[in-house]
Formats: C-alpha cells, structure tokens, sequence
C-alpha cells in the first residue's frame, strides 16, 4: 500500500542513503529467519499480512535458495566495479543477456558524455559473458 499523497510529499529521501541494496533471495532469508524465531517464542505466531505477503513475494522472484550460491553472486559481481543498485537488479531481474541487461538497466551502458574516468567498459560481449556465469552460480 502506497503512502497517501500528502505524506509522500513530507517523506525524507535521506532515510535511504545508507540503506543496503539486497536481493530478493537475500531478503527471503532475513523474512524466514525473523518468521522462525518468532514461532520458536510463540508457536501461535501470526505475521502481519504485509510481511507474509512479502515473503510470498521474494520467494517467488528470488535469484536462487543457495544462501552460497546467492552470496557467490554477490562477490562475482562486485569484481565487475558494479554500482549496489544494479547488482541488485541484476540479482532481482536476471537478465538473459547483455541487450536485455543494458535495456532494463540504462546504467550499464557508459554514456559518451560522461568523463572517461566514469567510464566502467563493460563491453556486450563481457556482460554476456557474466550474466551467463551469473546463471550458472544461480543454479549451483
């Protein structure tokens, strides 16, 4: 459920300047960690409809169930200089190949006008390569 309009407007961006950029798996696992606890304390435990919803949501479209293999995506990635917000895309998306990647994630493309020094170089062929190494850790 969105915030009315009018505490949208009053909401404070700056909430999210140091917020984590996690997967959908990686917030599966937070969901069934915090879930179990509550359960052991209370085995009546109901979540709110918000959080089993989420749940229901993340475990649907999450990139994998291995917290390994989610972790090892994790670390490949970032060897590639990416930026949290598109590995987390990318995690959550898992785009087939590097056309489908650059078109959902403008980012990775490297815009001419941007100073060289910005600059990352990832060339189609290099992200083709990656997403498909990508899949393969999915499915380890």
């Amino acid at each position: 459920m969105a915030l009315p309009k009018s505490e949208m407007e009053q909401a404070d961006a700056k909430v999210f300047e140091n917020a984590a950029v996690i997967s959908n798996s990686e917030v599966s696992t937070i969901l069934s960690e915090y879930m179990r606890q509550r359960r052991e304390e209370k085995p009546t435990f109901q979540p709110q409809p918000l959080v089993q919803k989420t749940l229901e949501y993340v475990q649907k479209f999450n990139c994998g169930n291995n917290q390994e293999a989610v972790q090892a995506m994790r670390n490949y990635m970032e060897t590639f200089g990416l930026k949290p917000f598109e590995w987390g895309l990318i995690a959550n998306l898992m785009p087939a190949e590097s056309d489908e990647a650059n078109k959902l994630i403008p980012s990775l493309v490297d815009n001419p006008d941007d100073p060289p020094e910005e600059h990352r170089g990832i060339l189609p062929e290099e992200l083709d390569r990656i997403l498909a190494e990508l899949q393969n850790l999915r499915h380890a």
